[in-house]
């Protein structure tokens, strides 16, 4: 009985201690793996470079041909205008035009009243026949000898100032109509039937309404630039454009901004145009290659020079510096870059000259 719980005394202590050595093999095995996966991550870690390049959203654009305008802010004015004036005294007797209403060239706006000039121009006439005769017979009489050349010019000089009497009282019969001088309109009228005007008096005013100018003031940098006949538009206040040409540019410079006034003139064939309404006046000045972007893509260099950043085929990043030459709602276009490129749209502002970036590139734009 005592030897076999000796026996099995003995075998359980084999057994555990050949467990015990098999369970710490296999911790070794582990340790050595364990330890053998650290080191292969460790030298991956160390063959493996850290990627610390920033990415960016690249686009492609093409340049385009943009029309450079010189933009001016004006205002409409009519070509001519006059104030029509009495040459005569009288009294208004007709009038035949109101305020506003059109009139063709030479068409009778007023009449005065003629007064004793239709009598005074029978007299003339009477007198005319008179002096007529009396020229005839003298220079009958001079054929025959009985009368000097003397008596011949006198009878000449009276017979010619009949004529002119004449020629007075039909000129101030004329005068008592007060026509227009062009197509235009009548835009003010200062008499009413009735009235006495003396000789110089205003009577109304007519204004031409075709062509209409469109006028304004140009700097100093910008004037060089402009030449007559240039081709232009006006924008008006009421979203009207109408296209014209520069008719004229002044060569004396306001003292005061030092800027030079120009007349863009415009078709009216109907009417529409008044005096004196805002418009934008833009007069093309050349034609070049540019980009069109967003305004968010502009950047500033450290000179505070706006600029824009893009990138080149080696994805090294680099400024270049843009010239905003128009603008609308969308966007600006930009002078100054090369003809193709790749701009920055997204990330301009995380990177520097010089640095290596990766890229997403949007699709290409032109």
């Amino acid at each position: 009985m005592r030897n076999t719980l000796l026996i099995a005394i003995v075998l359980a202590a084999v057994i555990g201690g050949w467990l015990y050595s098999g369970q710490l093999d296999n911790a070794d095995a582990d340790a050595v793996k364990q330890e053998a996966a650290l080191e292969a991550t460790a030298a991956a870690d160390v063959e493996a470079p850290v990627d610390h390049l920033v990415t960016v959203r690249v686009r492609r654009l093409e340049a385009k041909p943009y029309d450079r305008h010189v933009i001016v802010r004006g205002r409409t004015e009519a070509v001519r205008w006059v104030d029509l004036k009495a040459e005569i005294d009288g009294r208004v007797n007709e009038v035949l035009v109101e305020k506003g209403g059109r009139v063709t060239a030479g068409q009778v706006i007023a009449r005065l009243d003629k007064a004793n000039r239709v009598a005074r121009m029978a007299e003339a006439q009477a007198l005319v026949t008179q002096r007529e005769l009396e020229y005839e017979a003298a220079v009958t009489l001079n054929q025959r000898g009985h009368r000097g050349e003397v008596g011949v010019a006198q009878a000449s000089a009276k017979l010619e100032g009949a004529y002119t009497l004449v020629t007075q009282i039909d000129e101030e019969i004329d005068d008592t109509e007060v026509r227009a001088p062009f197509d235009g309109v009548l835009e003010v009228r200062h008499v009413e039937i009735g009235d006495y005007v003396m000789e110089g008096q205003d009577v109304g005013t007519v204004v031409d309404q075709d062509p209409y100018l469109v006028v304004g003031q140009v700097s100093e940098r910008d004037v060089v630039k402009i030449k007559l006949g240039a081709p232009g538009s006006a924008e008006l206040i009421d979203g009207q454009v109408r296209e014209g040409r520069i008719r004229y540019i002044g060569t004396v410079a306001e003292p005061a901004t030092r800027t030079f006034r120009i007349e863009l003139e415009v078709p009216n064939d109907d009417r529409e145009l008044r005096d004196g309404v805002t418009a934008e006046i833009r007069i093309k000045v050349s034609t070049g290659p540019a980009h069109f972007v967003s305004p968010a893509v502009l950047t500033l260099d450290e000179d505070g020079v706006v600029g824009v950043r893009l990138v080149d085929a080696g994805k090294h990043v680099s400024f270049h510096r843009a010239e905003i030459i128009g603008e609308n709602s969308d966007g600006v276009w930009l002078s100054g870059l090369p003809a193709t490129i790749d701009l920055i749209v997204v990330g301009q502002e995380y990177v520097r000259d010089g640095d290596q970036v990766r890229i997403a590139r949007e699709k290409d734009a032109s």
